[in-house]
């Protein structure tokens, strides 16, 4: 599962046994964070305090963290990803990034305010701001995993990516008003580029009849909604079986949980290992 947990879960103003409790009902064993750190002076870890309420292994990735029953062998320098031990002789890495939230493209094309940045247009200055943002951050992931596929290990990308899917801003899904225009985007494409492929999309490849959106339950006036939280992987060992999103309302998730703690639905992807 990859699950922004928005502050800690203290932005909701839900207690934290909420996020504990969609968690449990969920069946997930690995467990992606992005806004681990909940308010007050010395912003607490709250995916911690998750682990250590269910006995699973803790890796902190500072404002992230990978929660997992699964145990951690071991983490690469960056700790954007780490190596579990799904069974004897069955391991994968599983990777976790929450990338550049401004500037925001899809709020910069549909003009509305958000930071200092000017408002676009075409698809080349959505690509070249989201560049901007995040190309540095997508370059040095899409490395430490590429080395990971290379010595021919599974490989699963979480994340919030604060950045929309190439897969879902296509030509046909522009036609539909689902869009303003095409964006090739360039962090989800990056990931593709390699051989990694997403989740939601492989089980739902039609980008018109299932969008699939993440971003956001919270109903705000002029609120763009879309699909940024992204579930990736490869490897000839896994097998995706399932994927589902995780929210409030039967509209808007496969899985709906009353009182919704976050401002992301999360996605729960289900795998098989193949032999």
């Amino acid at each position: 599962m990859t699950f922004n947990m928005w502050h800690g879960g203290d932005a909701g103003k839900q207690p934290l046994s909420k996020s504990l409790e969609m968690i449990r009902d969920s069946g997930a064993d690995i467990i992606c964070i992005q806004e681990a750190l909940g308010f007050g002076d010395h912003r607490p870890d709250n995916s911690a305090a998750i682990a250590r309420e269910l006995g699973w292994n803790h890796v902190s990735q500072d404002a992230r963290a990978i929660i997992s029953r699964h145990d951690v062998i071991e983490t690469t320098p960056s700790k954007n990803g780490a190596k579990l031990k799904i069974a004897e002789n069955r391991y994968v890495w599983v990777f976790n990034c929450h990338l550049m939230y401004i500037p925001y493209q899809p709020y910069q094309l549909a003009d509305k305010p958000y930071g200092d940045f000017p408002f676009i247009k075409t698809e080349d200055e959505a690509i070249h701001w989201a560049k901007v943002a995040r190309g540095d951050e997508v370059q040095k992931i899409a490395n430490e995993i590429k080395q990971k596929m290379e010595e021919s290990w599974p490989v699963i990308l979480t994340g919030d990516f604060n950045e929309p899917s190439h897969l879902d801003w296509t030509k046909k899904a522009a036609n539909a008003g689902l869009h303003p225009i095409k964006v090739e985007w360039p962090a989800t494409k990056a990931f593709a580029d390699i051989g990694m492929k997403d989740a939601w999309r492989v089980v739902y490849p039609d980008e018109v009849a299932f969008a699939g959106e993440t971003w956001t339950p919270i109903n705000r006036e002029g609120e763009i909604h879309d699909r940024i939280d992204f579930i990736f992987f490869a490897g000839r060992k896994l097998k995706i079986t399932n994927t589902q999103i995780i929210g409030e309302a039967e509209e808007k998730a496969d899985i709906v949980v009353p009182y919704y703690p976050s401002d992301h639905r999360a996605v729960m992807a289900s795998f098989k290992w193949q032999y």
